[in-house]
């Protein structure tokens, strides 16, 4: 390994290590989080050394580091977004639809921005129309884990005034270690060729 990737992954765990003290009541909370679901050995830049427990669209209770093991694309969005969000859910159907993976060799995680609105009957209205074989919707139980999750995607929100939620996209390929190999901020409904071209290296 050459001395930028070795000095890249040291200062992405020191960034991990921030989030969790900067953020209020995100340190408290990831202490007393179970740390049993975490993968057994966990790379000093694998963003799974963050512990998220969330629940997704069927109600069941899970932490993202189960995912571990195979390639992740995970992203943030918020139900009742009417724009941004409806493209890059698009924007991930078609490029999934392209890259026409084996069932089980790749899941697509979106976590919501808005924990006090969204819950798992909602997010289930979303999942019409995206392919259950590889889509997971899912939804933090406060605002203090969202924030953690975000930070760790470099993904910035702010509610505003009119419910509406402020928010930057970013879609993340994580590998089976949880390491970002690649990132997106398309924000077109077609197939992101750059994530296809990266996806099909680690697949």
């Amino acid at each position: 390994m050459n001395r930028v990737k070795c000095l890249s992954r040291v200062l992405h765990g020191a960034l991990l290590s921030a989030v969790l003290l900067v953020i209020p009541g995100v340190s408290s909370w990831a202490q007393e989080s179970p740390v049993d679901t975490a993968p057994a050995s966990v790379p000093a830049d694998s963003l799974y050394g963050l512990p998220m427990p969330l629940t997704d669209d069927r109600g069941a209770h899970f932490d993202w580091r189960e995912m571990a093991g195979q390639p992740l694309l995970v992203t943030m969005f918020y139900g009742d977004c009417a724009s941004a969000c409806p493209v890059v859910m698009q924007s991930l159907q078609r490029t999934i639809a392209e890259l026409q993976p084996e069932e089980g060799a790749l899941r697509v995680l979106m976590v919501s921005l808005d924990p006090q609105h969204d819950t798992p009957a909602s997010l289930a209205h979303h999942m019409h129309g995206l392919d259950q074989r590889f889509f997971r919707l899912a939804v933090a139980a406060d605002e203090g884990q969202t924030r953690a999750l975000a930070a760790a995607l470099q993904i910035k929100y702010r509610a505003l005034d009119t419910g509406e939620i402020s928010h930057n996209t970013r879609v993340t390929l994580l590998n089976a270690h949880g390491q970002v190999v690649a990132s997106s901020t398309l924000l077109k409904p077609i197939a992101d060729q750059e994530l296809l071209t990266a996806m099909r290296k680690i697949l």
